[in-house]
């Protein structure tokens, strides 16, 4: 098999790979923990499943930009963009060294700074945002 079929497998950004319930994002926004390194700021939430539910765990993602910051949707969508970007191409690192076993995880990413940052910037944000979150899940999960 190519090597570029085994790759766009691994850096994938699916539906079922977003957040999309509302029901989920508002138990995100009230009752998540954060974590933020500038200029994102990560809020996630960690439930045990029922063994049958999703045995191999969940992992959903969302992105957003505060329309106070940036007024016109030109520029919130580059931001969000870039988020997806930077989180589609850590994602493997990040599933690699943790373990969902009948868990499911949500994120949430969002841009606190005024500015605009280059895609590398963004991309070493999320990077250290999610080995710092699996530092903190290593004890928590089995």
């Amino acid at each position: 098999m190519p090597i570029f079929k085994l790759l766009s497998k691994n850096f994938t950004y699916q539906k079922k790979d977003k957040l999309k319930s509302r029901k989920q994002t508002q138990f995100l926004f009230s009752k998540g923990t954060a974590i933020t390194m500038h200029p994102i700021r990560l809020l996630y939430t960690i439930e045990k499943v029922e063994a049958g539910i999703f045995p191999n765990g969940l992992l959903q993602a969302g992105v957003g930009a505060p329309s106070r910051q940036f007024r016109k949707a030109v520029q919130r969508n580059r931001v969000k963009r870039l988020l997806r970007e930077g989180y589609r191409l850590e994602k493997p690192n990040f599933t690699n060294s943790i373990s969902l076993t009948n868990t499911r995880l949500n994120l949430f990413f969002l841009y606190v700074d005024v500015n605009v940052q280059t895609q590398q910037q963004i991309q070493t944000s999320i990077k250290l945002i999610l080995q710092k979150l699996a530092d903190k899940l290593k004890p928590n999960v089995v």
